[in-house]
């Protein structure tokens, strides 16, 4: 279950039996959204360091935490919304130390000519590997840093379109960066599987959620 409160606007957790899996905002002067894993941060972020606009509206639908990020200022080129769910696959489910997120992302634009993009970044060091899942048509990229792994996947709508841009410390990953015309909705959703105990991620496990990824249809959100 989601844990919110209503003078914690920006803050929330899923909580799963004892373990509690944190996400929170960082305000929107060259800020982003982070994933809190203990001492390390998954960070979801604007391309070229630029500001993201404000979080204006959030609330709990079931098992999807809703954050709205309305277009506002000269300095936001687009807005966005961000839907976080808990994903189950196969034998992988929440537990202590593991746990699996959808992230999805829509943006739009009021701009006649604009190129959103957003940067999601995983502590990786030298320790990352990616993975073509052909079966799938879709992308892994694992990552282990500081005692914590994480699998991003990319399913057939985003492998295409998703960028890996050079970086010593992390995985980067740059979303979207096609043109976008005023109006339309873009949507993304990696999604992200996450270890914070010394295991790493089993490759086969990254590869079983590719192929569910590709198999569930878009939300219609």
């Amino acid at each position: 279950m989601w844990l919110t409160a209503p003078n914690r606007m920006g803050i929330a957790a899923w909580q799963c039996g004892d373990s509690v899996w944190r996400i929170q905002t960082r305000g929107h002067q060259r800020g982003g959204i982070e994933l809190c894993l203990g001492s390390e941060r998954l960070q979801l972020v604007a391309s070229g360091d630029k500001p993201l606009p404000a979080l204006d509206e959030q609330f709990v639908r079931s098992d999807e935490l809703h954050w709205s990020f309305p277009q506002s200022g000269a300095d936001c080129e687009f807005g966005f919304r961000l839907v976080v769910r808990p994903v189950t696959f196969g034998e992988f489910d929440c537990g202590p130390e593991r746990a699996a997120f959808e992230l999805l992302l829509s943006v739009q634009t009021t701009l006649l000519d604009s190129h959103p993009t957003l940067d999601l970044i995983v502590p990786a060091g030298s320790s990352r590997v990616r993975t073509e899942v052909a079966a799938a048509n879709g992308t892994v990229h694992l990552t282990k840093h500081a005692g914590i792994a994480a699998a991003v996947v990319l399913g057939p709508q985003d492998a295409p379109f998703t960028s890996q841009i050079e970086d010593s410390a992390a995985l980067r990953l740059r979303l979207f960066g096609e043109f976008l015309e005023k109006g339309v909705i873009r949507r993304a959703r990696p999604w992200v599987i996450l270890d914070r105990s010394a295991t790493e991620i089993d490759p086969a496990i990254a590869e079983i959620a590719c192929q569910a990824l590709a198999e569930s249809p878009l939300p219609l959100r």
